[in-house]
């Protein structure tokens, strides 16, 4: 192993050390923290203590409490936004996807006794924490802090890093450095969400975990015993397993006085109550819509109290409820109003709950309704590891990375292109590359699909049938063939991306046969009639579009290179000829040389788009005359920050979104081409504001931004999200100028090459970089600019070598470790035709001198 990396994992693993605040403050509602420490007290005359931890971080919260005085209750909100502190529900809930952690980002506690404890329910990102006396006692707390659940890095001393005099651009770098590190985790280290006792399974308050053995029900009807512990239970049932919205019921107790919050919302959730809605929540989320239906009187529900439930569906969309065999409800569901779709009944069931809510569940029994025959039958007391994969919430299985810390806290497939791109230049932590791509050959099709979103508390053997196949009325329903099927693209490039990086063709050669399953699937969806790919639905652009085309082109010709790594010729040569007949397709039907830039499609000729404009362009499939027209057209597409996705969005749409996302993928595009001007600015109006806002800056790269620069779906936005973090690969090999020579030579940096270029065009005086090879050590670069001269120092291990590139001159370099460059002198010219502010046009390097050869 690297010693760098040594030294990193042995600092990384201290996961019992508890993360602490930087800064504090005590008021009577969240302020801004000013003043530093640790150890403080809430009164009623100072209620609230606001914490700020500085950037992002993730674990579990932990409390040492040093005094009580009263009875002392806490309400506790956790928020990657500031304001998120300020409203009901922080910035959650997160009711799309258990993910492993708490779905609410408010929990409430009584402290009855001093000493350390900590939370049972992880919370998976977070700048910002407020704690609220709620009652008229008083406490100290002497440490406040989270178990950390991931690294917590110091993004200066990593395996990989980079560095300007443009501190800007030095942050920006950090963005994806953090996103990435928050959201890879380590097998093991996000817990599972239910216990077991005697008495079963010990559900807190939750999105529901669904059964993986109930996605093809329908017509059932689902029995078990509950005990509330607190405040109440929740169910879902008619849960389509794959896509998570049904049914939810909340059967809520007496709340009595001595045990309850005081900060119950006895209006949402009022007592002796059987509460009906449908979606995926109690309450409306961004972007996840919920209808609360109805709500139902009960008998009095004592907590303490074993009590059984009886749930009925029927083919005539009928459901009724029973309690102890006393009827609470019997209602038609098509009178209910859920939008332009009605409410879907067929599909699995599961066990949850509402905010601070705790109960037991045990024996589970599924019917068929109409002929009582059995479907499904589980105490919940036996087996119980088996419980956990079967419902969804058992503790990580693999070491992998997710879309974001806080949410959805799912292995989305092509989210994954930028995080396999930010490792190898940041923590070099090629275990979290290959566990996620182990995780989608886990869930893998026998036809070579991959899963595009799976979830991180399931044993995939048991549970990739079920979600690759659907549940509900789309049982049956090949869906990872028919949801967001470019991912699949995205996914095999990543694989590709990581072979290059690592050069680990041991796992490429164990693996290969799954990511040539992957290949066949895309190259069958190919028109016969145009060449180019039909998707059912897409996330680039339209199907047979120039996005999903190009990027085809980029992952077939990426794979050319694995093949040839491993010897496999044939399939080289014919991923090749597929490749080359693809980019053909596109240029003979989708380029416009009216307005010069690819058509979104065919249906759509006078419509483009920034994806198609990235991938056009990195998979060379556009000419060098094509490609400098697609930049211009880019003046179309401009907005506050960054570029809007294509002609096709409304600029003026105050809800108008930027994806740091696909404009990564265009500053790809922009950047390689030299366009240096236009890349500066697109990280300044696009990448800055994430830094800019103490607010709503968390350390780490955004999901979206909107039209004004601020998080783009509100205090939803996931502000630690690696996709957005494409600049700081960019600026490694762009910037300092430090990355892989082209082929199968560049594999894992056994050739290299440095140019600075680009950073001198950007204005840089001075820039460096490392990277870990696949060759027992770093490689790095630091240049500087002096008053027109140039000094330049390249270390690398000796078994590998490389080339020292400025404004065309080149210089072979090998055989040593240690290389510099001094009194080179070059000239800046001005007004190019990207507008430029300036570019290398020549440079002497009479003075080389090769060190400790």
């Amino acid at each position: 192993m690297n010693p760098s990396i040594a030294h990193y994992l042995t600092t990384w693993f201290s996961f019992t050390s508890v993360t602490k605040p930087l800064r504090i403050g005590l008021a009577t509602e969240p302020i801004l923290p000013l003043s530093s420490g640790a150890k403080f007290e809430l009164t009623p005359s100072t209620p609230v203590a606001t914490l700020d931890y500085g950037h992002e971080v993730a674990g579990y919260p932990y409390y040492d409490v040093e005094f009580i005085s009263g009875k002392v209750q806490i309400e506790v909100k956790y928020s990657e936004e500031f304001k998120g502190l300020s409203t009901n529900f922080s910035d959650g809930p997160f009711p799309f996807a258990i993910g492993l952690s708490n779905t609410y980002r408010v929990e409430t506690f009584e402290l009855n006794e001093t000493g350390p404890f900590q939370a049972f329910l992880l919370q998976g990102g977070q700048r910002w924490q407020s704690i609220r006396l709620l009652t008229p006692g008083s406490v100290t707390f002497s440490t406040i802090g989270f178990t950390a659940s991931v690294s917590n890095i110091d993004v200066s001393t990593l395996p990989g890093g980079f560095e300007s005099d443009n501190i800007m651009l030095n942050d920006i770098w950090a963005l994806g450095a953090r996103a990435s590190s928050v959201a890879c985790i380590d097998r093991g280290t996000q817990g599972s969400m239910w216990e077991f006792d005697m008495n079963g399974a010990l559900v807190r308050g939750m999105k529901p975990g669904l059964t993986i053995k109930g996605a093809s029900f329908q017509n059932y009807t689902l029995e078990f015993d509950t005990m509330i512990k607190r405040g109440g239970i929740g169910w879902a049932i008619g849960a389509p397993i794959a896509t998570p919205l049904g049914l939810q019921l909340n059967l809520v107790g007496e709340l009595p006085k001595n045990t309850t919050f005081v900060n119950t919302n006895t209006t949402l959730t009022p007592p002796n109550s059987l509460i009906l809605s449908y979606g995926y929540s109690l309450v409306n989320v961004t972007t996840l819509p919920s209808y609360r239906l109805d709500v139902f009187n009960t008998p009095p529900m004592e907590e303490n109290t074993w009590y059984t439930v009886r749930t009925i569906l029927d083919t005539a969309d009928n459901l009724a409820v029973y309690i102890d065999d006393a009827e609470i409800f019997n209602t038609s569901l098509s009178s209910y109003y859920v939008g332009e779709t009605p409410i879907q009944t067929a599909g699995t069931f599961g066990f949850g709950g509402w905010q601070d809510q705790v109960g037991y569940i045990k024996n589970v029994i599924v019917r068929d309704t109409f002929n009582q025959s059995l479907l499904y039958n589980n105490t919940m007391m036996t087996d119980t590891d088996l419980v956990l994969t079967e419902y969804g919430v058992h503790s990580n299985l693999q070491t992998t990375c997710l879309d974001g810390a806080k949410r959805d806290r799912l292995v989305w497939l092509g989210d994954f292109y930028h995080t396999s791109r930010i490792i190898p230049v940041t923590t070099s932590r090629s275990d979290h590359l290959k566990g996620t791509l182990n995780t989608f050959l886990d869930w893998q099709t026998d036809n070579g699909l991959l899963p595009f979103a799976p979830p991180i508390g399931y044993n995939a053997s048991g549970a990739k049938q079920t979600f690759a196949f659907g549940g509900g009325a789309s049982a049956g329903l090949e869906i990872y063939g028919s949801v967001l099927a470019d991912y699949q693209i995205l996914g095999l490039i990543s694989y590709s991306n990581y072979i290059s990086s690592s050069n680990d063709l041991e796992f490429a050669r164990q693996t290969w046969s799954n990511w040539q399953l992957l290949a066949d699937w895309l190259i069958a969806q190919l028109s016969p009639d145009t060449g180019l790919p039909v998707f059912l639905s897409s996330f680039l652009g339209p199907s047979q579009g120039s996005a999903v085309s190009c990027a085809l082109v980029q992952a077939l010709s990426q794979l050319v290179e694995v093949a040839m790594a491993l010897n496999d010729l044939a399939s080289a040569a014919k991923y090749q000829t597929t490749a080359t007949k693809i980019s053909t397709a596109v240029n003979r039907q989708l380029w416009n040389p009216t307005i010069g830039v690819y058509s979104l499609s065919a249906a759509s000729p006078g419509d483009y788009s920034i994806a198609a404009i990235g991938f056009c362009i990195t998979s060379g499939t556009a000419n060098t005359t094509q490609a400098l027209q697609s930049l211009q057209a880019l003046d179309a597409l401009k907005l506050g920050p960054g570029y809007k996705d294509s002609t096709q969005v409304n600029s003026s749409d105050l809800s108008t979104n930027i994806s740091p996302n696909i404009n990564g993928f265009l500053l790809a595009a922009i950047i390689s081409h030299n366009a240096s001007s236009k890349a500066l600015s697109l990280l300044e109006s696009l990448w800055s504001p994430m830094l800019s806002n103490p607010k709503t800056s968390t350390g780490a790269s955004w999901e979206y931004v909107n039209l004004e620069g601020n998080p783009g779906l509100g205090l939803f936005t996931s502000l630690a999200h690696p996709w957005g973090g494409a600049p700081t690969y960019l600026l490694t090999e762009w910037a300092a100028g430090l990355r892989r020579a082209g082929g199968l030579s560049g594999y894992g940096y056994r050739n290299w090459l440095i140019n600075p270029d680009v950073g001198l065009a950007m204005g840089l005086k001075t820039a460096s970089a490392r990277v870990v090879t696949a060759f027992n050590g770093s490689l790095s670069v630091k240049w500087t600019l002096d008053k027109g001269v140039v000094d330049v120092f390249i270390n690398a291990p000796s078994n590998t070598s490389g080339v020292f590139e400025v404004a065309g001159t080149r210089k072979v370099l090998g055989g040593g470790n240690s290389y510099r460059f001094n009194k080179c002198r070059f000239q800046l010219v001005t007004a190019r035709d990207d507008n430029s502010a300036s570019t290398v046009k020549s440079l002497s390097m009479a003075s080389y001198t090769p060190l400790n050869q």
